[in-house]
């Protein structure tokens, strides 16, 4: 392919790239620059010559690259959706095959779903499977809004639980049980959530290479969300100046940067981009 008869638009593939981003809602607003090696043109063929050069070169696909892109898709889920609880949700070994994630999945979503037709409510899901210490049994965690308290029971000294759950009870944080799921499922804890960023970067640490590994081998997914979610808003794409902005990561392939939100960062950075 003869890149010089081609208009810029018309490039399969540009390089020296950046994406602006906007995450979160409300309050909870972030600016995210995201600077990448080479940016794929989209709406464009490329020629298998094109493709063996650069897209199984530049882009290829490997456990760490496929690990990142999971964390940076569940903290966008994570931070961009206003949920009400951190949900973790276990399996009754006496009810189900606990080694069984794709059944876990989806008999958990239809659940969920039937929950909301019956309940007349929208509760919106983001979890994220992880193995028991046998290494072969699955609990899932995560985010739920959408989720009223009066449908929940909380959790009191005395109630039975594990321990690290009981010492949280006892301090008294507040931690609710969700019968209609421990009834269908097993154990199960919901928490308020009280600082959404911390809480949207922590759910990313479920995210390694044992469940990655685990789920390729089941053929599986390393995360679960419900319909309807709020994604970050892109606002700009194309070469920008980079001038007195520090990176927060430096990969081999790309970087990034956060930055706090307020319109006027917003238009002093959109006002910067070449093209």
């Amino acid at each position: 392919m003869n890149l010089k008869s081609k208009s810029f638009k018309d490039v399969p593939y540009k390089f020296d790239q950046t994406i602006l981003k906007v995450f979160g809602y409300e309050g909870q607003k972030k600016i995210k620059l995201i600077r990448v090696n080479c940016l794929r043109t989209a709406g464009v063929e490329i020629d298998d010559e094109f493709l063996s050069k650069v897209e199984r070169g530049v882009n290829d696909t490997k456990l760490e690259e496929s690990i990142l892109r999971s964390k940076e898709k569940i903290f966008e889920l994570a931070y961009c959706n206003p949920w009400d609880y951190f949900f973790t949700g276990t399996l009754d070994a006496k009810k189900y095959d606990r080694t069984d994630l794709d059944k876990f999945h989806k008999d958990l979503t239809q659940w969920i779903g039937n929950y909301n037709k019956n309940h007349k409510l929208h509760i919106k899901f983001l979890f994220v499977p992880e193995l028991h210490s046998d290494g072969k049994s699955w609990h899932v965690h995560g985010f739920i809004y959408g989720l009223p308290k009066e449908n929940l029971i909380q959790f009191k000294v005395g109630d039975k639980m594990g321990k690290t759950l009981a010492e949280k009870v006892a301090r008294g944080d507040i931690v609710y049980n969700w019968t209609d799921y421990q009834e269908k499922f097993g154990f199960c804890d919901l928490e308020p959530i009280r600082n959404h960023e911390a809480v949207s970067k922590y759910v990313t640490k479920y995210m390694n290479k044992q469940l990655a590994k685990s789920v390729q081998e089941l053929n599986a997914h390393t995360y679960y969300h419900s319909r309807g979610l709020k994604f970050a808003d892109t606002i700009k794409k194309g070469s920008m100046d980079w001038c007195s902005i520090t990176p927060s990561f430096v990969g081999k392939y790309c970087s990034f940067a956060w930055l706090d939100y307020s319109d006027a960062m917003l238009e002093t950075l959109t006002s910067r981009f070449i093209n």
